[in-house]
């Protein structure tokens, strides 16, 4: 856990700032660079696409932690047309997606320079009661279980559906302690945090899944949970906390 002098403090890729009494607000961001239709972009992709995929990244930092999202915002660093246009519609297609109405959507575009590359920023804000945000729970004998694979770029499956049902379904579960979304810096980065932020120790075991590769927009899911539940979860056990 890191703290400031303001009471706000950062658990994995998330910032929580306290507000009133038990509420506090969740705060998630995801980046998008040289992804898009631009003459200078690396992969080529619908920029609707590559802002359904960035929305995910931090709607899905946002639920797995418990909190509600109530707010996006998009740094788009393209013209509002057609880029900026096509950006909130792909951020709108994933809050769809997401079943996510109830939501305020704002952001800014670049219009005073013209831009060879694609570049954006989605923010997400939500809101919970700290003592039910789900972090740091971790027990000795915990599973750890993957949903889903790593994959980057071309590997990522465009008509996914993303984990949103999977996560509603395993919030409530007592025995499910934490849902850590993996993302560029791999499963193995994502178990390690996740056990340093309850002191605890992990093994990961060898089960031919590369645990240092990059996955990409939240391509796939590390669920903490205790043994008697890891059957009720649909993933593969890939190590656990001892």
């Amino acid at each position: 856990m890191k703290e400031s002098i303001s009471g706000q403090f950062v658990r994995r890729d998330l910032t929580i700032v306290p507000i009133t009494g038990q509420d506090c607000l969740v705060i998630a961001c995801d980046s998008c660079g040289a992804i898009g239709a631009k003459a200078g972009d690396v992969f080529k992709l619908e920029p609707r696409l590559a802002a359904k995929f960035t929305a995910r990244v931090a709607l899905t930092e946002v639920l797995c932690s418990g909190a509600l999202p109530v707010a996006a915002m998009n740094g788009v660093a393209c013209e509002m047309n057609p880029t900026g246009e096509e950006t909130i519609k792909g951020i709108k297609d994933e809050l769809a997606n997401a079943d996510i109405s109830d939501i305020v959507l704002t952001g800014s575009t670049e219009e005073n320079y013209a831009t060879c590359m694609t570049a954006l920023a989605i923010t997400v804000v939500g809101t919970a009661k700290e003592s039910e945000l789900k972090f740091g729970r971790a027990c000795e004998g915990d599973r750890l279980i993957l949903i889903g694979r790593p994959g980057v770029g071309p590997e990522v499956d465009l008509e996914s559906a993303g984990f949103y049902a999977e996560i509603r379904r395993m919030l409530p579960m007592p025995e499910v302690r934490e849902i850590v979304p993996v993302g560029s810096k791999g499963i193995a980065y994502e178990a390690e945090s996740l056990a340093k932020l309850s002191g605890v120790l992990h093994e990961l075991y060898d089960t031919g899944i590369d645990y240092a590769k990059s996955a990409g927009p939240a391509t796939c899911l590390l669920v903490l949970c205790g043994q008697s539940a890891a059957g009720d979860i649909p993933g593969v056990v890939i190590g656990g906390i001892v």
